[in-house]
Parts: C-alpha cells; structure tokens; sequence
C-alpha cells in the first residue's frame, strides 16, 4: 500500500469500509496555479513501519496530504464542505468521508491535561521557542509534541480541520471499536479532542509509546503551486464508508 494510503488509514484508524459504487465529476473550475499555499513536509513512523513522507499542502481552500510529488496517492480536505477525498490511482478510487454535523462531548469521566516544558536547547523557529507537550487523559500519558506557538498558523488550522473531519466520522464508527481499546487516551485522541495538539501551535514532532513518531523536516510559506494538486480526477469510482 502507498505510503500516504497507510498514513490515511492509520489515522483514520478503525472504520469498516464499503464501496457504494457512485462516481462523480469535478464540479468546480480552478485557476492555472493556487497561491498563498504552506507547504509542511513531515518524517512519519507507524509501529512496524519503516520511515516515510509525509508532505501537506494547506491553501485557503483545501488541505492535501501526499507521498510528496504530485503523481501519488493523496487525501484532499475540502475546507468550505468538510469533506475528505482519499484517492488511489491504483484502484481509480475516491473514498468519500463527509461531515457529520452535532456536538461531540467527552465523556464527563475523562479528564484532559497536559505538562508543558519550554525546549530551551531546541533552536527557535520563525523565531518562536519550541515547548514540549505531554498530553494526558485521566492521568495516563497518551502521547507528547513539541509544538511551536504562533507559526504557519493556516497551516494548523488546516490540519486541525482534517483531524476534527475524521473524527466526527470516528464517532459514528464506534461500534466497530472493541470496547477493550475505548480507553480515554483512545477517545480522547481520535474521537473528541483528535486537533487537541493543533491548539497549541505548529507540531514539528509528536509521538507515542505505541512507537508512532512523526517529525517536521522542512516547511515554506505563501507558494504557489498547480491548481491541479487540488484536483479530483473527474473519472474514478467514489465509495463512502459505512454503505
């Protein structure tokens, strides 16, 4: 499997997927090249998995997560609809996850918190001092960024949307969860707080004791880029989860 489609499925981690065999077409028109783009390249690692590239793209109106060149498989955020597309080009399919609207409580018996630790050895970035996050549930560590305030803030907001678009998906897919791993560092991670480190700023590492390790190797600001890698191929079957 492409690296960006075990990125996606193990971030969207546990849904039970079916095609419902609808296609569509691209319904809007876009310019030749798509400015004001940040562009954040990443350093992923899932337990098991060796190392791989991560890159994402936040314009205005779109978040693309991607292998880093623009012939991969990709997941495409549509801001203004809440939308993930997740296309593979080897299967010539769009899996479809849309919002779903309606408040999302935690559970009165999860306590959120977090310690935090000024990185004073770490270099600044953008100017800005990192700090190092533990991020808790009940008192049990349940993973740690280091995080910088401030910086590539669409940038944030952009991968915060996504992570909030899977999540809500995630709720309504918790049937499928044993209730063994319905722990409230599960619950709180991918269900009702999944952008809780978004919140804190820019993450240029995270990672967990699982052996998830991510890490940010490079990032620029206000690119311009093809129009096309925001694209959805106009001919490829599209299936939602859950049909």
């Amino acid at each position: 499997m492409r690296n960006i489609c075990r990125w996606f499925f193990s971030t969207y981690c546990i849904l039970q997927l079916t095609a419902c065999g609808e296609s569509g077409d691209v319904t809007a028109t876009v310019p030749e090249n798509i400015t004001g783009v940040n562009i954040l390249s990443y350093e992923e690692r899932e337990a098991g998995t060796d190392i791989y590239s991560v890159r994402v793209l936040v314009s205005p109106g779109y978040v693309r997560f991607d292998d880093g060149y623009a012939a991969s498989d990709f997941a495409l955020l549509d801001r203004q609809s809440k939308t993930v597309f997740s296309v593979s080009h080897e299967d010539r399919s769009i899996l479809v996850i849309e919002y779903q609207p309606g408040d999302v409580a935690l559970p009165a018996d999860i306590n959120l918190t977090e310690t935090r630790t000024a990185d004073n050895a770490a270099p600044a970035i953008a100017g800005k001092q990192p700090v190092h996050i533990n991020y808790l549930a009940n008192g049990d560590l349940c993973f740690q960024a280091v995080t910088v305030p401030a910086v590539m803030r669409d940038a944030v907001a952009g991968m915060a949307e996504y992570a909030e678009v899977l999540a809500r998906r995630q709720l309504n897919d918790m049937e499928a969860v044993p209730v063994s791993m319905q722990t409230p560092c599960f619950l709180s991670r991918y269900v009702t707080a999944a952008a809780r480190q978004y919140r804190d700023g820019l993450p240029v590492q995270e990672w967990d004791d699982a052996g998830y390790f991510r890490t940010l190797s490079d990032f620029v600001a206000n690119e311009t880029v093809p129009a096309a890698l925001f694209e959805l191929p106009g001919t490829y079957e599209r299936f939602s989860p859950g049909q």
